[in-house]
Parts: structure tokens; C-alpha cells; sequence
């Protein structure tokens, strides 16, 4: 489902637009001059456009695109004129009309229709045709023409969080694919088809020949060679860079198995069983010089030669749907990373916690050591005391003990694998530090700690100011802000996204906080000035809704409230649920069989108590 993301601008839109660092370096005077041509002639692209003269345009960019990729310019000697080059053929890309149906709908057709097609579509979101997308489902219409930056259909493609990316459980998208939906929003959205309830790609379809059929077999255990595990990985990586889209080099374009069976326009791509009629093997392997990869020297002859050998043993296929994308069965980055820590001994992941804890603060605080104190479940590292450290590790393991009798870990299991990292700093400024070179964003005045935890343990820290023991209406102890932010890390010690109001709301409940401290009593006045503003009582469960500095008083409040509704056995219910889904609005109703309107009103009536 699309999910609306208000903390996203249109920075989340440069990020996937490829920059190119400009350093020390020089381009020979040829190419220089080469490039500065070309230039001229990009300029032309907007004017021709203009005049509706599109496939000269489309020429022109392609002219350059082939020149630049001839010319395989070395990363030491990509200077300012390359970089200003880059840059103006980045803007006569963008110029370029984006057609819907040639080449949006063929995107959403590829990554989409399995969750968003006609049958049982997710968040009641059609986008197998037109009208389907601009009526929109549940979480509102995905596209804002005009607005890309503002389109959840852009920024579910775009979000670097894999648990709120689209496609659902597939590999991110490439930065061209996206770029290219995000330009069509940009140039209006507009349908350049026939009829807005048909199918989308109605148009395309139809100048289409239909694809010849295939013989796909399946694999029986007696090949010596993977397609999956030896060849699917670079073809994937390497070759569909160029060979998909909707202007695929040599017109072969591919994005599952049987397409890539099909071939191009020679027809014979891929012969099973003959490696010397297969011209795919010509390419890689036999020509001199090779001509694929164009322009790269990534493939390894090793690589070439398994996929000769695979050919030979009859290209069986070793996955599990042959119409599904192959990016689906290449581990993503983040799943080769989780496999490489999964190997790892206890030892060595300790080893790891303490190397990666000395690394984030040497880019705190280069000039500055740090004193260690370590425990069975920690490693605590700071600018504070020893003794200071002893103490608050003894403090850390207790609350630890604590949580694991009230929430019990699955048997054999620890709660964090390698020690969690608590990094405790003496002066206010190295701890908004932290905030500033690590997360670029300012730390509010009435926050002196955060964490991250990320899937598989392999970031797992905290980061706090020690601002003293004694108690206040305005802030909390050390203590008390180490046990709040080791609560929240034991809550999301699997890496689940579960929203700011919850996890620190839990963290405050757990924190050792008293009903009469002057604190808590003073909690109900601050978090009422925050809720004042809300005119929709059921955006109180929605991420985002409230700031930095409000959103754990909320949370606080809100999590002891749904306490009081249901109980801790159904408050842990929805926390499961979370952990399933982002969607925190649908997880409370599922959970307390009322809709959210309701129970942020009633919420909003309890003052808070």
C-alpha cells in the first residue's frame, strides 16, 4: 500500500538522482573539447521539443549517452567539465516527454499489479488502469501531478526504509525507473491513452508481437551450475542495466526468466543445450574484444564460463516462478549483509560491536578518547568516568533482567546479540554531534538521548548526554533516560519500524518513572499544548503527527491510555500487529475493534489520565 510520508520533501527525490563528486582531476583537452559539443548540441534538446520535434531530441541525448559510455572516462579524470556536462544531459532527459502508457505503465505493470491489479487489490488501490490510480484507496491518491516530491507513488518507490518500499518485498527499484515516474508526475501526470478504464498499457500492447512461447525447465538437482545462485546474481546486477526499461539496448530487454528465453530480435539469445548457437555465450565469452558488458569490466571470466556451462546443461531453471522478476530471487544488499553477520560466531560479532562503536564516535569526536566499561549485555562507552560507566552498566543490566521477566525472550535467545552499544557523553555538544554528522538534523533542547537499532543487530547503540540524577518537571535523570532508551531498544531489538509515539511511550513506562513525581505530574500540561492543535482525533496514531520534542509526553499518555482500554496482553497484541504493518491507524483498529476517530476521542476527553 502507498503510505503518506509528511516528514518527506523533494530531498527524498534527490537521492535518486545520480550526482557526480567533482574532484582534483582533468580530462585530456580532446575529450574536454568532445564534451563541450556535445554540450551545444543538448542545448537544443528544450527547443526542439518545443516545436514538437521529439525524436530528433531523443537522438541527440542518445548520441551523447552512447558517446560518454564509449569514452569510459576513468573516475580520476571526471573533472568540472564532466560534471557540468553530466548535469545539463541529466536536464535535457528530464524534457523529455514521459508517455503513460510506453513508459509508466509498463513500470507498474512489472512491480505493482501483484498487490495493486484487479483482484484483491491491497489498501483498496487499483493501479491496473487510469482511473484506478487518480480515484486512489485507502491512504488517499498516490499521485499529485505536478508534485512528485508529494506523490506516495514516488516515495514508496523511493523510501530507504525496506519496510515501507514498493514493491512489498522486492528489490528497490532502479534510480531510472524511478526518475522516470517522477518526471511524468512532474510534467502533469498526463493519460496519453485511449481509454481510462481499459488496462493500462492498452496502447503499448497492441503494437506488440506476441511473445513467443518457451519451454522453461525446471531444475532436477544434477546441474553443476546455479542459475539462481551462479548466474541470475550478475545478470541481474550487471546486464539489465542496459537490457530493460522501455528502450532496452538491441531492442532485448528483460526482467524475468521467460523473457530472458525469448531473446531479442536475433532470436537466439539463449539456446538450452547449445552454448555455440547461444549469442549471449558470443558476447561475454567468445568475441575479441568482448563487446558485453558494454563498457564495463565487471564480469569475470569465471562468470562467463558458468553461464556457458548452464547453457550446456540445458539453462534449467532453479527458482520458483519463471514470470516473476528476477530481482526477486538476487539477494538484495541488505539480505548478502544479513547472511555475511549470520555467520559470524558470537566472538567475532562482539568484536564487530566494539570496532563499529569506536568508529561512530571517533566521527563525533576524533581528538577524543573515550573510557569502557563491559558487561555481559553491554558495552558502554564514553567521556564520562569509569566509575560513572560501572554504575550505569549495573543500572542497564538490571532494567534488562527486569524487562525479560515482563516480556519474556524466546527460549536460547539474548536480547542483543554482540552487546548493545550505550555511548554515554559528558558535554551537551558531543552528544548533538551525534545528531548533526550522523542523522544531519538538529537535536531539540528537551531531547538528550536516541538510538538506533537496525535488523539483524547490525547497528545496535545508544546516544546520550549524562545530565545528572536530580529530578526536575522538565527533564528526566540519566537513568532514567538510559532505562526509557534501553526499553525502546529491547521493544525494537528485531529491527521493526513501530512508530515514535509507541516506542517512546513504551520506554517512558518502563523508565522507573513515579505516578508523583513532579515529572510525570507535569506531563498532562505539556502534552495537552501539543494535542490542542489536532482537529482529527484519529491522526493521534499516525508517525509524524507530533514533534521531536512532544511526541514521547504523547506517547506516554497514549501507550498507559490503549494500557487502560485492553490491558498490557492487548497493548503487546498490537505491538505484534505493528511489527507486521506500518499502517499504525489500521493495527489499532484491528486490535480494539473501534475505529481510531473514536479512540483518540475518548483519549482526548480522558485529559490524558
Amino acid at each position: 500500500m502507498f503510505l503518506r510520508q509528511p516528514f518527506m520533501t523533494a530531498l527524498v527525490l534527490s537521492a535518486i538522482v545520480c550526482i557526480t563528486p567533482v574532484v582534483n582531476a582533468t580530462l585530456p583537452p580532446e575529450v574536454r573539447k568532445e564534451l563541450s559539443e556535445l554540450m551545444k548540441e543538448l542545448k537544443d534538446v528544450n527547443s526542439l521539443v518545443k516545436k514538437k520535434d521529439v525524436d530528433q531530441a531523443k537522438a541527440i541525448i542518445k548520441k551523447a549517452e552512447d558517446r560518454i559510455t564509449e569514452l569510459a572516462i576513468a573516475d580520476d579524470e571526471k573533472d568540472r567539465t564532466y560534471a557540468t556536462f553530466k548535469g545539463q544531459l541529466e536536464k535535457a532527459k528530464n524534457v523529455i516527454p514521459v508517455s503513460f502508457e510506453h513508459e509508466v505503465a509498463p513500470i507498474l505493470k512489472a512491480n505493482c499489479l501483484r498487490c495493486h491489479g484487479e483482484e484483491n487489490p491491497r489498501a483498496n488501490l487499483r493501479l491496473d488502469t487510469f482511473n484506478g490510480i487518480v480515484k486512489g484507496g485507502q491512504s488517499g491518491v498516490p499521485v499529485t501531478p505536478g508534485l512528485p516530491a508529494r506523490s506516495a507513488l514516488v516515495l514508496a518507490m523511493a523510501s530507504p526504509d525496506d519496510q515501507l518500499r514498493m514493491p512489498k518485498g522486492g528489490a528497490k527499484l532502479t534510480d531510472e525507473i524511478i526518475k522516470t515516474v517522477a518526471r511524468w508526475i512532474e510534467q502533469g501526470a498526463n493519460y496519453d491513452g485511449i481509454d481510462r478504464d481499459a488496462p493500462i498499457g492498452q496502447s503499448t500492447e497492441e503494437k506488440k508481437e506476441p511473445p513467443k512461447p518457451v519451454n522453461v525447465v525446471m531444475a532436477d538437482g544434477t546441474e553443476t551450475v546455479s542459475f539462481k545462485g551462479d548466474v541470475a546474481p550478475w545478470l541481474v546486477n550487471i546486464c539489465m542495466g542496459c537490457h530493460s526499461g522501455n528502450t532496452p539496448r538491441g531492442k532485448f530487454g528483460f526482467t524475468t526468466f521467460e523473457q530472458l528465453l525469448q531473446g531479442g530480435p536475433t532470436g537466439n539469445t539463449i539456446v538450452p543445450g547449445n552454448p555455440d548457437e547461444s549469442y549471449i555465450v558470443d558476447l561475454v565469452l567468445r568475441q575479441e574484444p568482448l563487446k558485453m558488458p558494454q563498457g564495463q569490466a565487471q564480469l569475470k571470466k569465471s562468470q562467463a564460463v558458468a553461464l556457458e556451462t548452464w547453457i550446456k546443461e540445458g539453462a534449467h531453471f532453479d527458482g520458483k516462478d519463471a514470470k516473476a522478476p528476477l530481482r526477486d530471487i538476487v539477494p538484495t544488499a541488505a539480505q548478502l549483509a544479513a547472511a555475511q553477520l549470520a555467520k559470524m560466531t558470537d566472538e567475532e560479532f562482539a568484536a564487530r560491536r566494539i570496532a563499529e562503536t569506536a568508529a561512530l564516535w571517533k566521527r563525533i569526536s576524533p581528538k577524543t578518547e573515550g573510557v569502557v566499561a563491559t558487561s555481559t549485555n553491554f558495552y558502554f562507552y564514553g567521556t564520562v568516568s569509569q566509575d560513572r560507566l560501572k554504575q550505569l552498566d549495573e543500572v542497564a543490566e538490571t532494567q534488562l533482567a527486569e524487562l525479560e521477566k515482563r516480556y519474556p525472550l524466546p527460549a536460547g535467545e539474548q536480547a542483543f546479540r554482540g552487546r548493545l552499544a550505550v555511548l554515554v557523553t559528558n558535554d551537551r555538544f558531543d552528544y548533538e554531534e551525534f545528531n548533526t554528522v550522523l542523522m544531519n538534523r538538529r537535536t531539540p533542547k528537551t531531547v538528550s538521548g536516541h538510538l538506533s537499532i537496525t535488523p539483524n543487530f547490525e547497528t545496535a547503540y545508544i546516544a546520550m548526554h549524562d545530565v545528572g540524577e536530580t529530578e526536575s518537571a522538565s527533564a528526566l535523570t540519566t537513568e532514567q533516560l538510559m532505562k526509557s532508551l534501553l526499553s525502546q531498544s529491547y521493544l525494537t531489538r528485531d529491527g521493526s519500524n513501530l512508530p515514535d509515539w509507541l516506542r517512546q511511550g513504551f520506554g517512558m513506562m518502563e523508565s522507573g518513572l513515579k505516578s508523583d513525581s513532579v515529572y510525570v505530574k507535569a506531563i498532562p500540561g505539556r502534552a495537552g499544548k501539543a494535542v490542542s492543535t489536532i482537529t482529527d482525533a484519529g491522526k493521534l496514531f499516525d508517525d509524524g503527527t507530533f514533534a521531536p520534542e512532544e511526541v514521547g509526553e504523547v506517547g506516554y499518555l497514549l501507550v498507559k491510555f490503549l494500557q487502560m482500554q485492553g490491558g498490557p496482553a492487548r497493548f503487546q497484541q498490537l505491538v505484534g500487529e505493528l511489527r507486521k504493518t506500518p499502517n499504525a491507524a489500521r493495527a489499532v483498529e484491528q486490535v480494539y475493534g473501534a475505529p481510531v476517530a473514536q479512540l483518540g476521542q475518548l483519549f482526548l476527553q480522558s485529559g490524558g489520565k
